[in-house]
């Protein structure tokens, strides 16, 4: 199986199951403050868009990519098979047609402006401008709201261990997750907040007939 494709059914494995139905805050129209939407989260393949769609939606505005999850691949081996103790100890032999490996960087991203006192949406109407007293920033809500999402995802994977209409098997021990780092700290981006979930899937890496995975994808 092409990489593409492994791509394309993990794409809809994360859609299907994190994004579908889910409604999350967004940034207003023209990114004003003072509005929040809810919108359906959206999954992207390697890269954020950063250029205007024809909808004019899409702005080289990081805020208008919120919230969504942007699956990069990361390195990968083309066939690996650890050898275990517990394999030489016990006479198992792995199979070598079985050591390719998929690794994605899966990369959430939540919008998270923080909290409206009374009279802030008023204050708009102010000479002065917005009164951002009374804007306080949701800093653990956002914090919250990203692990929520992290795991919701990785209860999922670990919970189906496969992603249908493909090849790819997750190493469940390979599974992690982290806030966006920078040096041993979290990285402060608010009011996007941004978290990772490396996960690691073994796939079959031999180009003949693999009789006994596809049984599996039936």
């Amino acid at each position: 199986m092409r990489t593409r494709e492994r791509l394309c059914a993990l794409e809809a494995w994360v859609y299907e199951n994190l994004c579908r139905g889910r409604e999350m805050k967004a940034p207003g129209e023209n990114f004003d403050i003072t509005q929040i939407r809810r919108q359906e989260p959206r999954v992207f393949i390697g890269w954020q868009p950063m250029r205007p769609d024809e909808s004019g939606l899409l702005q080289s505005n990081p805020f208008s990519v919120c919230p969504s999850i942007t699956i990069m691949p990361a390195p990968s081996y083309a066939k690996r098979v650890e050898e275990r103790r517990f394999d030489r100890y016990n006479g198992v032999s792995r199979p070598r047609e079985l050591g390719q490996t998929l690794c994605v960087d899966m990369l959430f991203s939540v919008y998270e402006p923080g909290i409206r006192l009374p009279g802030f949406i008023d204050s708009a109407d102010d000479p002065n401008g917005l009164d951002m007293t009374k804007l306080v920033e949701g800093t653990r809500e956002g914090l919250f709201t990203l692990y929520d999402w992290i795991d919701d995802c990785v209860s999922r994977l670990l919970a189906d261990m496969h992603i249908p209409n493909s090849d790819l098997f997750l190493h469940e021990e390979q599974l992690a997750s982290s806030p966006y780092m920078d040096q041993s700290f979290a990285v402060d981006k608010r009011p996007v907040y941004y978290g990772f979930v490396r996960a690691e899937f073994g796939c079959y890496a031999d180009d003949r007939c693999a009789s006994q995975i596809e049984k599996l994808l039936l």
